[in-house]
């Protein structure tokens, strides 16, 4: 069967989290009508969550790739196919028409730069519910740091309420045109995430040649599976608040990851550079492995 595809791709702009104007029903209907698609993909919502019944009305088929932390069994039950991109929503979906497969990540939007220094990079992205960039802990462990040519650069979308007294550290409150600008000037990433659905900034940070420093729990550790860039975690507990359902927040521990940015402050960058930018090619469109695991899935969906 010939699957028509209406390609599209997410602007990186101030309208990026803009969710107050979800399309209405008609609007649905509407771009049905006009692109005539057989197969819709939306990743984490539609933000119009009737949009699954209105595509089976149409005989338009949906896959949903959910981020975990703010789907519900309800929300994810309407599609035709569920993708869980990690372990924890395979685990919190119990439908039969779901998959776990990794969401790839686009080598040609981060361009790999070999680093040889070691300046951090702390990425706030837009801050996220319940601190979930644990950003306290980080600058806590970062002024702990007694070599005085330790660097920091916070990167953020948005404005924060940070009060950033240690001049080693750089706070940039700016929504670059595009992501790559992020990781351009450091070549250590710190990202000590706690809970995530395809934590992104992982794979974006590796791809551009940052080795990573994350958090030793799922998802992050799947896209990070060098143990020397794991922290641990000292407590887990769920949490459930705002778009965040029972989601289980990994709290890391604050010695161990002072003790990791201390190490990171004498290894060897430029190869760590190099692992870094072969874990992110892995899990890339580009590898074809996974390519081909993709179209496998939805071409079966197609068929059916």
């Amino acid at each position: 069967m010939a699957v028509r595809c209406v390609k599209g791709r997410e602007q990186w702009s101030d309208r990026q989290m803009d969710v107050g104007l979800p399309p209405t029903d008609l609007e649905v209907r509407q771009y049905f009508q006009n692109y005539q698609p057989d197969v819709v993909i939306f990743i984490e919502t539609p933000f119009n969550w009737k949009l699954t019944d209105i595509a089976r009305k149409y005989g338009i088929k949906t896959v949903a790739i959910i981020m975990h932390e703010t789907c519900t069994l309800e929300r994810a039950a309407g599609a035709d196919l569920i993708i869980c991109p990690c372990q924890s929503a395979w685990d919190k979906i119990p439908l039969p028409n779901k998959i776990l497969l990794p969401l790839p990540i686009g080598l040609d939007l981060f361009p790999h730069k070999q680093r040889d220094g070691h300046v951090f990079v702390f990425n706030m992205g837009y801050g996220g519910v319940n601190d979930r960039r644990q950003s306290v802990k980080t600058l806590a462990a970062f002024s702990l740091l007694r070599d005085p040519e330790a660097r920091l650069i916070i990167n953020s979308q948005v404005p924060t309420n940070l009060k950033i007294t240690d001049k080693r550290i750089e706070l940039r409150e700016v929504n670059y045109p595009e992501p790559k600008q992020i990781y351009a000037d450091g070549d250590i990433a710190l990202l000590p995430i706690a809970y995530g659905g395809y934590e992104r900034m992982i794979l974006e940070s590796m791809a551009s040649g940052l080795p990573t420093l994350t958090t030793d729990a799922d998802p992050m550790n799947t896209f990070q599976n060098d143990p020397d860039l794991l922290v641990g975690v000292c407590r887990s507990y769920k949490i459930t608040d705002q778009w965040v359902y029972d989601t289980v927040y990994n709290e890391v521990s604050p010695i161990d990851l002072l003790k990791k940015m201390q190490w990171l402050l004498t290894i060897d960058t430029a190869e760590y550079s190099k692992r870094a930018r072969a874990r992110a090619e892995v899990l890339s469109w580009e590898s074809g492995d996974f390519k081909a695991l993709w179209l496998e899935n939805l071409g079966e969906l197609c068929s059916a």
